[in-house]
């Protein structure tokens, strides 16, 4: 793997050679802690000013997750690829419903520590917190989704997964925000080649059916499949 990474080094600009490890989710040297998860230092400072402002509107902004890691997202992968073949799904079927939610290794969002998944503190306890309809109509998360449609572009947070139509790739997350500021930097130095090459040298469960023709479309559809406002 050092050897596919050193071959993918030597053939990209020196910006992106200095983030490559970063943009796979193999380099955590720019994270600090934020409670029991990890963002990126200026990701950190936006949210921590976003979190005040939050407070005094009466919501409590709390993380669900932050960073994470490539190691992370291949044992979510290799999990909901195992589930679903148990129930009976092919390789290709599994994978689709796997993309509903969930990136393939080394091309999540998660992996720069930049992007966050949030929830109200002061909401009521919920067994299960990342359902679309809990932050509509009369949900526990209504207040904390209207507060951030009006107020998280001021500290630079943009939701990702918007509900346009048309918008491709992954569902709707009204939980999941971005730091644009350095997000978008990152977006811009990310290569599909860069991240396929390491994907099949690591040897993912389920990637012998993830070709470059298929990761090529997954690129276009999901990786850029995005908010018209994070790729301007």
């Amino acid at each position: 793997m050092m050897k596919v990474l050193l071959v993918l080094l030597l053939n990209l600009p020196l910006m992106a050679q200095d983030n490559i490890l970063v943009l796979l989710g193999l380099d955590e040297s720019h994270l600090v802690s934020v409670d029991t998860h990890r963002l990126s230092a200026q990701t950190a400072q936006a949210f921590a000013n976003m979190q005040a402002a939050a407070a005094t509107d009466g919501i409590d902004l709390q993380l669900l997750s932050a960073f994470r890691s490539f190691e992370r997202q291949q044992q979510i992968f290799e999990e909901k690829f195992r589930r679903y073949r148990a129930e009976g799904l092919s390789p290709t079927q599994a994978i689709d419903r796997i993309l509903q939610y969930s990136t393939i290794p080394g091309t999540s969002r998660h992996h720069w520590g930049t992007d966050i998944d949030i929830t109200d503190g002061n909401a009521p306890k919920q067994k299960h917190v990342l359902v679309p309809s809990k932050f509509h109509n009369d949900g526990p998360f209504v207040p904390l989704h209207q507060w951030m449609q009006a107020n998280a572009y001021r500290f630079g947070f943009y939701l990702v997964y918007t509900r346009d139509s048309k918008r491709t790739g992954f569902a709707y997350e009204p939980w999941h925000y971005t730091y644009l500021p350095e997000a978008k930097e990152y977006l811009a130095q990310y290569t599909p080649r860069m991240a396929f090459a390491y994907f099949k040298a690591v040897g993912v469960k389920g990637g012998a059916y993830i070709d470059r023709d298929f990761w090529d479309a997954y690129y276009t559809q999901f990786v850029l499949g995005v908010n018209s406002e994070l790729i301007k």
